[in-house]
């Protein structure tokens, strides 16, 4: 099994850095996802999701990322992310997010780094809707993928009805 991704906060003068060191699967997601929203909803602060040192992202990831640009993509400069450009490509490209997520060229200075706890406090079925809202966000995107992230979304959301009905 492979080793959880770490996650950490840089502050910055303008507002905070989420930096994602290893595989960004659907548990970080949700992570990155509530805090950033958090930020997003309280403050007047810009989140930059840190993609610098990430070496994957699933299809939840990707969902939570293009969640956060619908919810907060109309206040320009409030959501970003940073990637270099290989990196970008690697983890955006096939996918063909990286033509509409906001990217930034380069981080501001960091004033402090703080660690973020990697542990969800979701229940099973709320987990479960959060990954089936994040697949309904990718399957909305149209594209060549977009049936197939739908497949997912209906397939886990029968999941999630089954349980509920037992």
């Amino acid at each position: 099994m492979s080793e959880r991704a770490k996650i950490s906060v840089a502050r910055f003068a303008q507002g905070v850095a989420v930096q994602v060191d290893g595989a960004g699967t659907m548990a970080e997601s949700q992570v990155v996802y509530a805090f950033a929203e958090e930020i997003l909803k309280t403050t007047t602060r810009q989140v930059i999701v840190n993609l610098a040192a990430c070496t994957y992202l699933d299809s939840t990831f990707l969902g939570g990322l293009v969640g956060l640009l619908k919810r907060h993509g109309t206040e320009p400069g409030r959501f970003a992310i940073y990637a270099p450009a290989p990196r970008r490509q690697s983890l955006f490209g096939v996918s063909r997010l990286d033509k509409i997520l906001p990217f930034v060229d380069v981080l501001p200075p960091v004033e402090a780094d703080l660690p973020l706890e990697a542990r969800t406090q979701m229940s099973r079925d709320d987990l479960g809707r959060y990954i089936v809202d994040c697949h309904r966000r990718l399957a909305e995107l149209g594209g060549e993928q977009a049936q197939d992230f739908g497949r997912v979304a209906d397939a886990l959301e029968g999941e999630l009805e089954g349980r509920r009905r037992s």
